[in-house]
């Protein structure tokens, strides 16, 4: 599916069109039986797109109840159109969740928390890497620190909650939460991606998973251990769909439609830049006949009501 035909189907997505996938909208039987009484909240998302068509993450959430979510933030590039949409949504953050200490991740967050500027957020929710295996990414490692430090120092009456456990939950506004996988340093691999805090959200009407930077050793034991919770109507690509969770993982689990936080030169890799996975992971979308995508290139700052 070429650029044209994905600006299409996203459009036709946006107006309401009803699309095919691989799992039904709303709440299911099986659903009812995982989490027990449907949620009665109801949230906005949206994927907000790089100002400088960088690699990065960010998504904002608001209920109908006025809470505010954020899933990453991205580079702190990003921090000033992220404070222009804060603004309008009261410049208050009930729950901030940061997936790994990746700087296009959480570098927005840490400015804010260092520079408030009227800001004030509830709750930040993450999954510790403990400092000592920060420098097997020594690349990473200051600016992972530096985001640690912040979280540290901020006294503002905002509670930091380090998640240790995957399966807990933070229900807010009739909205359900849940972690489904924490900072693991039994994972051989000694990558921050590899730490990922994967989400699920849901409310009256759909779910959404984000996966972070998820790759493929996070991929398959959160999918070996909460199969079931991955399924979802909205899925956010790993690691913005370049490489991450494999072929197997995609395949294992129902959704209807993909989310891509992806700039545009890992959407069309370059042919040098073979080590950019992204064809790959379209091709494996398009043989499980996903044709709902929303791509943060394509589509700058896309809503889902």
């Amino acid at each position: 599916m070429d650029r044209r035909d994905f600006i299409k189907v996203s459009g036709l997505a946006a107006a309401g069109v009803a699309l095919t996938g691989c799992a039904p909208a709303g709440w299911s039987k099986k659903e009812q039986d995982l989490f027990g009484k449907k949620p009665t909240g109801h949230f906005s998302l949206t994927q907000l797109s790089s100002v400088t068509d960088t690699i990065g993450e960010s998504y904002l959430m608001k209920t109908t109840g006025g809470k505010v979510f954020m899933v990453d933030g991205g580079y702190a590039a990003e921090t000033e159109k992220l404070r222009r949409y804060l603004a309008e949504a009261g410049n208050h953050v009930d729950l901030w969740f940061i997936t790994h200490p990746h700087e296009d991740h959480m570098e927005a967050l840490a400015t804010i928390l260092n520079d408030p500027q009227g800001i004030t957020i509830d709750k930040v929710v993450y999954s510790r890497v403990p400092d000592a295996f920060l420098d097997c990414e020594p690349g990473s490692a200051d600016n992972a620190r530096g985001y640690y430090r912040a979280l540290d120092n901020f006294m503002d009456g905002t509670d930091f909650v380090n998640v240790h456990q995957a399966g807990q939950r933070f229900d807010m506004d009739g909205v359900g939460i849940m972690i489904l996988s924490v900072a693991d340093m039994g994972i051989p691999t000694k990558h921050y991606n590899e730490q990922t805090m994967i989400i699920r959200m849901w409310d009256d009407a759909k779910s959404v998973v984000f996966l972070g930077d998820a790759e493929e050793e996070r991929g398959n034991r959160v999918l070996a251990q909460y199969k079931e919770y991955l399924d979802c109507d909205y899925l956010q690509m790993a690691h913005h769909g370049q490489s991450g969770c494999n072929e197997q993982f995609y395949k294992s689990i129902n959704f209807r439609a993909c989310l891509w936080p992806t700039p545009s030169w890992v959407w069309e890799p370059a042919p040098e830049n073979t080590w950019l996975k992204t064809r790959d992971t379209r091709r494996w979308m398009e043989e499980k006949g996903i044709t709902e995508h929303h791509v943060s290139c394509l589509e700058e700052d896309w809503t889902l009501l």
